[in-house]
């Protein structure tokens, strides 16, 4: 551990998924509650397992009594350490790839999560641009829709609760 980071990514991680489960009031507040989290799931087309990208968390929320239809997919990249601007690109390849396989090509069915203990300048460099996506909604009137749903998460270990603290960060980082 430094400065409130955790040493493997695999333990912010797991930490993650079972405060979500748990429904640890910070962690829900920021990440919301979830019917189902799996980690280190598969997003990218078939090839050699050494070559294939995963997902760190990936989630559904079922429509409220209306089980097994799915309401939101959930998607977080997790680094241990510092986030820099590259990473908000690997995120938004993620977020493609669901809404091509899973969302119907509705962006609006997802919410993305940037997790790290801090954050490079570099990250707010045009971050808009670099998340922003436009789809066409519904039909009869279609709608032209701007998905702008990921939010960049600070997290710092908390030695007095044993668990991790999330805070939202602004994506105007300094």
């Amino acid at each position: 551990m430094d400065n409130g980071s955790l040493s493997h990514e695999m333990a912010v991680e797991a930490s993650l998924i079972f405060q979500i489960r748990e429904r640890v009031e910070n962690t829900i507040e920021v990440f919301g509650e979830w019917d189902y989290l799996s980690h280190q799931v598969v997003a990218s087309p078939f090839k050699p397992v050494d070559y294939m990208d995963k997902m760190d968390v990936f989630g559904y929320r079922f429509i409220i009594d209306q089980r097994p239809t799915i309401s939101k997919f959930l998607i977080i990249e997790i680094k241990r350490g510092r986030v820099r601007s590259a990473d908000v690109l690997q995120l938004m390849k993620y977020v493609d790839w669901i809404k091509n396989e899973y969302a119907y090509g509705d962006y609006s069915m997802i919410e993305a999560y940037l997790v790290g203990a801090s954050f490079h300048d570099d990250v707010s460099v045009d971050f808009e641009s670099k998340i922003e996506r436009n789809f066409i909604q519904g039909f009869r009137p279609a709608v032209a829709v701007k998905w702008e749903n990921m939010k960049l998460v600070q997290y710092v270990y908390n030695e007095n609760t044993e668990l991790l603290d999330f805070m939202v960060r602004d994506t105007d980082i300094h």
